[in-house]
């Protein structure tokens, strides 16, 4: 109840609205660079604003659909990539798939982290990479006000409709994987494949690193700790056991991965995320280097803070020159 209370001041302090704290940092809704009210869809400004965010990049945005199946039905969707000025056709890039938090949506996502992407692809900070922003909801209609219905999706989303969008993409653009989308070539590829998200998209990229590490390199998980485990009610040790199974299971070792984790200084996440980290530090698997976490000083769980961790943490994953 405590911590509840103090992380409500603290949101409140930082100008932010429309919570519904538990325990957890989830408990805020995913910050918009768009104001709308409560009972409206984001989505439609949200694309509005991406779409006149593009006309000031040097890359650009595209606009990607795909089928997705869910529960007995089948979901049109939508995803949008920024494509670095440098892409070619003819040479391989790296790639970065990015989700966003509970009631966000991918356009929204993209509209606040592209311009982060844009300069430091353009400062040569970053290698050119193709940055993927994907909602884990089927559709709307999915965005309820119980944060903690989204931990179904983001469990479907890392295991099953990750596979979806990643044939989707890299049949359509030249990756590492060379348009060979088969389970031998992402395997193969995974060095130049990473996957991160913020607050629940932070826990869907958690359940990424456990149950799809074969298909990734790369994790940025931003403001969230996982949820791994919350049905056995896991304690801290049963939780990094969870956590590292999968790179156990393949037989990886600390440099065959690299999680960058990360969260503002004032951001309730960040009690959540402390222990998980260190308790998951006990595991030979998660080195200083392996495993690393930043602190965005002074910032809470607003665009802001995402912006930072990008430009914090995408250089650290594809070094630029």
């Amino acid at each position: 109840r405590l911590t509840a209370i103090i992380a409500l001041c603290l949101l409140a302090l930082a100008g932010t609205t429309s919570f519904a704290l538990n325990r957890s940092g989830h408990g805020q809704k995913d910050p918009s660079p768009i104001a709308y009210e409560e009972d409206e869809d984001p989505l439609p400004e949200g694309v509005a604003a991406l779409m006149d965010t593009a006309k000031s990049l040097h890359g650009t945005i595209d606009t990607i659909t795909y089928e997705q199946s869910y529960e007995g039905t089948t979901y049109n969707k939508q995803a949008y990539v920024y494509v670095p000025a440098s892409y070619s056709a003819d040479n391989p890039t790296n790639v970065l798939y990015l989700t966003h938090g509970w009631w966000g949506n991918a356009a929204g996502l993209a509209d606040g982290v592209a311009p982060v992407d844009d300069e430091l692809e353009t400062a040569d900070k970053a290698a050119p990479t193709l940055v993927v922003f994907a909602t884990y909801y089927p559709d709307r209609s999915f965005a309820t006000d119980d944060y903690e219905e989204d931990y179904t999706l983001n469990r479907f989303f890392a295991t099953s409709e990750i596979d979806t969008l990643i044939d989707t993409v890299e049949s359509r653009y030249t990756t590492f994987a060379r348009g060979d989308t088969s389970d031998q070539s992402l395997r193969a590829s995974r060095k130049h494949r990473a996957f991160g998200g913020f607050s629940m998209g932070a826990t869907t990229t958690w359940d990424v690193f456990a149950l799809r590490p074969q298909y990734f390199y790369g994790y940025m998980p931003m403001a969230g700790e996982s949820w791994i485990g919350r049905e056995e009610d896991a304690d801290s040790p049963r939780i990094a056991e969870l956590v590292t199974a999968g790179v156990e299971r393949a037989h990886y070792g600390p440099r065959d991965f690299l999680i960058l984790a990360s969260v503002g200084s004032e951001d309730p996440a960040l009690w959540d995320m402390t222990p998980q980290i260190d308790e998951l530090h006990e595991a030979d698997l998660m080195t200083e280097d392996s495993l690393q976490m930043w602190i965005d000083e002074g910032e809470s769980h607003t665009i802001t803070s995402v912006d930072n961790q990008v430009e914090h943490n995408l250089p650290l994953l594809f070094p630029g020159k």
